[in-house]
């Protein structure tokens, strides 16, 4: 599926009012209809104006990309912020409920550029592009208060209900992480749950060499320092916040975290 940059009329309201949705903590109704997304395309525009807006009014720049490869049902692609970036290592991540829904991803690090050009980067050079790799929980959260409702270009403007990034552990290596791994969750250090864990596509890195491209094709580009996460391994989970959690990556480690509200 081709997804090329469209921009509109409504997108920076659009990517104001999601901010705001955003900074409120409270999920809200719909996009204005005078505002809202008709294509992919312009759900990406939305993207790139809320980009813009955090990083010209806040300096909240980019710390890292959701990606899969794209079907012909769903896209998956958006920015991550630094503001909602977090290390399970450095202490309670802030919460703003008490259940806090989560996916179990490997985050790929990006340690060199990877700048828009006209000719289509190889696996081998965005292998080569690849610092390194680290056990990852994705925060979800969705600014409508009925998604179900919302259309696809809605979700994509909002980032497909990412909320945040916790990053765990480093494994030893990006081609360590693997096409499916137990996943075992423990909480106040009682095993609570056991998944067999799954990538959703065959080969970790196929949504990073994607968003490689793809960001290419629309001028942008990874740059060193951002990582880039792919899939989770068991859908989503709910947590509690004010516990310890201990998630259990088959033998690649275990990140442990604390959401605190």
């Amino acid at each position: 599926m081709q997804i090329r940059f469209e921009d509109y009329p409504g997108s920076v309201e659009a990517a104001r009012y999601l901010i705001a949705a955003r900074d409120s903590g409270i999920a809200g109704p719909r996009l204005p209809a005078a505002c809202r997304p008709q294509s992919l395309g312009q759900a990406f525009a939305v993207q790139q104006r809320t980009a813009q807006l955090l990083r010209e009014t806040r300096q909240d720049g980019i710390a890292a990309w959701k990606s899969a490869l794209p079907s012909p049902e769903k896209t998956v692609v958006a920015p991550i912020y630094a503001s909602t970036t977090g290390d399970a290592g450095a202490g309670p991540i802030p919460a703003s409920a008490n259940i806090v829904r989560i996916e179990p991803e490997i985050a790929f690090e990006i340690a060199r550029d990877l700048p828009a050009r006209d000719t289509a980067y190889t696996e081998a050079e965005i292998d080569a592009a690849i610092g390194g790799a680290r056990l990852a929980l994705e925060v979800l959260g969705c600014r409508y208060a009925s998604p179900e409702h919302a259309s696809l270009p809605e979700l994509l403007a909002d980032h497909m209900f990412n909320h945040g990034l916790v990053l765990g552990p480093r494994i030893a290596s990006p081609d360590a992480a693997p096409s499916s791994m137990s996943l075992t969750l423990s909480v106040d250090g009682a095993e609570v749950e056991q998944h067999a864990g799954i990538h959703p596509n065959d080969r970790p890195k196929a949504g990073l060499y994607w968003l490689a491209n793809f960001l290419r094709e629309q001028g942008l580009g990874l740059a060193a320092g951002q990582h880039v996460i792919t899939g989770s391994y068991a859908g989503f989970l709910d947590v509690p916040a004010n516990k310890d959690l201990e998630l259990a990556y088959g033998d690649l480690g275990v990140l442990r975290v604390r959401f605190s509200k």
